[in-house]
């Protein structure tokens, strides 16, 4: 598993910070002249040799340069791919809900909308015909722009295009042959490959040494590191000579480094059951379910900050409930069964689901879940989250007497266990199926499909409402649509 650890170089001398600026604009501009030669059609072999001698970089650094040329188009034509995939189920979706509509004012809405989609759509589809992608602009569009417009000064531009450098490891050369990290007594040092130096035959280089500081979070209380001591992992992976990566960014006149590792993990344990989480805005639905598919406990895990707290904020309570979850996991010796969602912008909504949806914890929350039970050694099942909650409602809610989302964390254990097939309960059958035969050949997807229908009719006929989505009156009026009342 890789693992990136974060710091800072501490004390730079003006001789130093000279060349290090020099060296990262050296190392961009060859990543930009590499970029446009590989899109040329140049050999990458021919494109490493006249980086090397253009730009003053050693045979590595030449080769990194290039290297991350190709990663960029490589990335640019994934990206072409996924918009293409996404701009026509847009399209799809759009044209099934012109089709439902009624009112001839939301037609005529959905169509501007079509059209609109459409020309998206044959955008990138000539851009995948023609094996192309739109033109990357390095340094970014908006500041681009910025530029065009004067708004900014031509050396800020020359600033954010010409601030990194990267430096892959290499194992047969001690870890990392052009950026250096160890540790001189009490400090950590960074040793940088400079200007290079004959000597008889061979090639010397000079190198610049600047102390670093990688972060970890001591209590000043107990004076434990809380959370994962990065810094101590770091000194640990350098002691087995394994390669490591090196990148070093400017930013504000600071300069941060990111050493990326290749973290070990355990292998996972056999398990003895699962934890079912249901992940919602404000919180997490766990029950948990013993190796038979059995209810042995839920639970609401609740954090109504997540729904507006900072970005930095909410990420880091995200991780720490990730945390909660796997190592109490870990404590039963249970496995973790959460939804196998995908995150794709694939569907026309409207502004407010998109603000609403932007801060959703989903994606950060599966990450974290991800990254964590590996360290743990947490057994991980992703399942299908069709119908979680709709079987959770209408079978195991009232059934336990347990929460809408700790009932759907129960059905997600049980799926993740292998008992795929919820049969329907035999008062929802007689109740409100009529045509049984039929009924029993189609899957069982579409017969929870065809109850929940059926009860959302009930529930309107009852409430008197012209529309209603969601189940969530259920036990409201369930007694009344079952006819038990």
């Amino acid at each position: 598993m890789k693992t990136t650890a974060m710091g800072i170089i501490l004390e730079l001398t003006a001789k130093q910070k000279e060349y290090i600026d020099n060296l990262m604009d050296r190392y961009c501009t060859a990543v930009r002249w590499a970029f446009k030669r590989l899109l040329d059609g140049w050999k990458v072999q021919d494109i490493r040799i006249t980086v090397q001698g253009k730009f003053r970089l050693n045979s590595r650094q030449a080769n990194d340069a290039v290297y991350d040329a190709q990663t960029t188009i490589k990335s640019q034509y994934e990206l072409v791919q996924m918009h293409y995939e996404n701009a026509k189920a847009k399209v799809e979706f759009t044209e099934k809900r012109i089709a439902k509509a009624k009112s001839l004012s939301k037609i005529a809405k959905l169509q501007k909308r079509l059209e609109k989609e459409q020309r998206k759509l044959a955008f990138w589809q000539k851009h995948l015909d023609n094996n192309t992608f739109p033109p990357v602009v390095f340094g970014g569009k908006k500041l681009f722009q910025e530029r065009c417009k004067g708004n900014i000064t031509r050396e800020e531009w020359q600033e954010v295009r010409s601030n990194r450098y990267l430096s892959r490891g290499d194992k047969t050369k001690g870890g990392n042959l052009n950026t250096r990290i160890y540790k001189g007594q009490d400090q950590i040092y960074l040793d940088i490959a400079a200007d290079p130096v004959q000597k008889g035959k061979s090639v010397r280089y000079n190198r610049i040494t600047v102390p670093i500081y990688l972060s970890q979070k001591p209590s000043k209380k107990a004076g434990k590191i809380n959370g994962i001591n990065y810094r101590q992992m770091v000194l640990d992976y350098l002691k087995t000579g394994s390669a490591y990566q090196v990148e070093i960014l400017r930013r504000d006149g600071k300069y941060y480094v990111h050493v990326s590792i290749e973290e070990e993990v355990p292998m996972p344990y056999n398990h003895k059951g699962a934890f079912g989480v249901d992940t919602n805005p404000d919180g997490l639905g766990v029950t948990q379910v013993d190796c038979l598919g059995q209810y042995r406990g839920s639970e609401w895990l609740g954090q109504g900050e997540w729904t507006y707290a900072r970005t930095n904020r909410r990420n880091n309570q995200t991780c720490e409930m990730a945390k909660k979850v796997i190592l109490r996991a870990k404590e039963k010796g249970y496995a973790l069964a959460v939804e196998d969602l995908k995150f794709k912008n694939d569907k026309s909504v409207t502004a407010k689901f998109n603000r609403m949806s932007h801060s959703f914890v989903w994606s950060k929350f599966l990450k974290a879940v991800d990254r964590c039970a590996a360290r743990e050694g947490v057994p991980i099942l992703k399942v299908k989250p069709a119908f979680t909650s709709v079987i959770g409602i209408l079978k195991y809610q009232h059934m336990y007497g347990i929460a809408v989302h700790e009932a759907a964390g129960y059905v997600i254990a049980r799926r993740g266990l292998g008992f795929d097939h919820e049969k329907i309960p035999k008062m929802l059958l007689d109740k409100l199926v009529k045509k049984k035969p039929e009924f029993k050949q189609m899957a069982n997807w579409k017969q929870w499909s065809a109850v929940k229908k059926s009860v959302l009719a009930k529930i309107k006929k009852i409430t008197k409402r012209k529309r209603v989505n969601s189940l969530v009156s259920w036990q409201i009026h369930r007694k009344n649509v079952l006819g038990i009342g």
